[in-house]
């Protein structure tokens, strides 16, 4: 038992520090701001299904951005709210608009739908509950000019909100977003969040067949490790001006059905750095909590188990403290470590629930 811990604690610290030199890698992006020229016709999708809530936000996040010469194409996915009257009473602000209702049935098929319908040649996708920074699109665009690209993981924050579980969920998003960033920095991309992601349409409909229509979700990782397998070019965009801001889980419940969800559609996955890094985190924080449990039994195991948590913690605090200048986060040491007490015992049990959980809806 202690030489498993003691090789998925190397494995982790190796992993991390190929995480560090990926982020320092990831040149910050300063656009030329003269006038765009030769830009890629733009398309701007939205699945929504039951948003009444949430879709005043986005949408005047939409009227204000900088760069207005889009398509911007709503998918209504069967709402049962008020969705589709919230959107069809804002279409004329924009010049370039529509509403679509989705003819299959979940946000998979709600996008597909939506990417089909568009006309431009770059599409950029978010979610109704999300809320972009106003300068989102022009900065894509310029990006897209200055660095084509095949696909673009742009960046995501959880909205600054008081309390501790949402600040706890604050450092968890940021590590887990901050990863994605350096995997791209570190030349293996693994992971990317349709919330805030550029990708070309014939990217797109190269990659269609890989797409995995049987999963309810997760079209964005599958399109990522297509465009990956055949060499196309993925790139990070480390632009503050290109933030997407999205709220963190009401509650627990919410928040461990979306990790659920997530986790769900793993063993679809077949990039091998992508199940490598999900192995060594799965296999230390395992590790983790059996040493804790046999600490009870022999008191050898709790020194190990103190070992190499104080390994973890420290290469995590080092990690987040080094995109903190980027993410926004609050007291990251005193969150880290409180994170780090109960993430072995969240990560066990949201891959084993997530065996036996399917997830009905989206």
């Amino acid at each position: 038992m202690i030489t498993f811990s003691a090789i998925f604690t190397a494995f982790y610290l190796i992993l991390i520090r190929i995480f560090r030199i990926g982020w320092n890698n990831l040149a910050v992006f300063r656009p030329n701001y003269s006038a765009l020229e030769n830009t890629e016709k733009i398309s701007v999708i939205v699945a929504c299904k039951n948003e009444e809530k949430n879709l005043p936000v986005l949408i005047n996040a939409l009227k204000a951005q900088t760069y207005q010469d889009v398509e911007l194409i709503f998918v209504n996915d069967h709402s049962t709210d008020q969705t589709e009257e919230i959107i069809g009473q804002n279409l004329a602000f924009f010049q370039n608009s529509v509403c679509i209702n989705s003819q299959g049935s979940g946000k998979k098929s709600a996008l597909a739908e939506g990417i089909l319908h568009a006309s431009g040649s770059l599409i950029i996708t978010t979610d109704a509950d999300c809320k972009p920074a106003k300068t989102w699109i022009e900065t894509i665009a310029r990006f897209q000019a200055e660095s084509p690209s095949d696909l673009i993981v742009c960046p995501i924050k959880l909205s600054d909100e008081s309390g501790f579980f949402a600040r706890l969920q604050q450092v968890e998003f940021t590590a887990l977003t901050a990863s994605s960033a350096a995997a791209v920095g570190a030349q293996m991309p693994i992971m990317c969040n349709g919330a805030n992601l550029a990708f070309t349409k014939n990217a797109w409909l190269e990659s269609r067949a890989d797409l995995k229509p049987d999963e309810q979700s997760g079209d964005d990782i599958f399109l990522l490790q297509s465009i990956k397998k055949r060499g196309g070019t993925i790139r990070f965009l480390r632009s503050e001006r290109a933030f997407v801001e999205t709220r963190s889980a009401e509650n627990l419940r919410a928040f461990f059905r979306q990790r659920r969800r997530w986790a769900g559609k793993s063993t679809a996955y077949t990039d091998w750095h992508l199940i490598a890094t999900a192995c060594v985190v799965f296999g230390l924080c395992l590790a983790l909590v059996l040493l804790l449990a046999f600490s009870f039994f022999s008191p050898i195991y709790w020194y190990f188990f103190l070992l190499f948590f104080a390994l973890k913690c420290w290469t995590d605090i080092k990690f987040l403290n080094l995109v903190s200048d980027f993410y926004p986060m609050k007291s990251v040491v005193f969150y880290s470590l409180c994170l780090s007490a109960v993430y072995p015992f969240y990560v066990v049990f949201t891959a084993v629930s997530a065996l036996f959980f399917k997830p009905k809806k989206w």
